[in-house]
């Protein structure tokens, strides 16, 4: 019988199972070592396709939410269909060592994004003069992202146990990892910066997704 995956998080954590996830299906789980995974068993993979895209990834992200607010997750993307628990149990087996390593680094630990919109001015609509030009007002537009990143990540420091930021089309998505207690302060922190950069939004709580390989602290 085919499965939707949800998730995996540490089977000692204290978290109750939701009764039901995507198109109403049951929530079952199976355990691994140290680790547990949620999932829905499915009548066949064309179950899944019977449920409008739209409602099934929110009641997906949904059933996440239910699971990440009591203990930490590692989410499989949406959606990860398996053929079987044997399968799943096989993925628990290769890939436990790894999961094991980073829900005991991150627990009790979230992610909170920030996103900072690039503001174009008339000037960056006009065509460049020359390639010089060109490469000057690129590097202009990507210090002005780094200079706000830069604000938020100043001051939200005090509650911010790991950053991490990246350049992306649209601007520039940073990634603050803190202990769930650190939430409120960091949330007051990032507001006030945000109420004075247009284009900037922080959203949040997630899954530690960005931080689930050890790394250093991204300037």
């Amino acid at each position: 019988m085919p499965l939707l995956a949800y998730c995996v998080m540490e089977a000692a954590a204290a978290a109750e199972t939701p009764a039901t996830g995507v198109g109403g299906m049951k929530v079952g789980q199976l355990q691994h070592g140290g680790l547990r995974c949620f999932f829905s068993p499915l009548e066949s993979r064309e179950h899944l396709a019977r449920v409008p895209v739209v409602e099934s990834a929110l009641a997906f992200h949904h059933t996440l939410q239910n699971l990440f607010q009591q203990a930490t997750v590692i989410p499989f993307r949406f959606p990860t269909v398996v053929e079987s628990e044997e399968e799943l149990q096989l993925d628990l087996q290769e890939n436990g060592p790894r999961y094991e390593e980073a829900l005991a680094r991150l627990r009790h630990m979230v992610q909170m994004e920030v996103r900072i919109t690039e503001m174009k001015g008339a000037a960056a609509s006009q065509q460049p003069a020359s390639g010089r030009e060109y490469l000057r007002g690129r590097q202009a537009r990507a210090d002005a992202l780094a200079a706000v990143a830069q604000q938020f990540r100043q001051a939200t420091r005090e509650w911010v146990a790991e950053w991490r930021q990246r350049r992306v089309q649209e601007g520039m998505r940073c990634y603050a990892l803190m202990h769930r207690e650190a939430l409120a302060g960091f949330q007051q922190a990032a507001q006030g910066v945000t109420a004075s950069v247009p284009g900037s939004r922080v959203s949040g709580p997630w899954p530690p997704i960005e931080f689930l390989e050890p790394g250093e602290d991204e300037s």
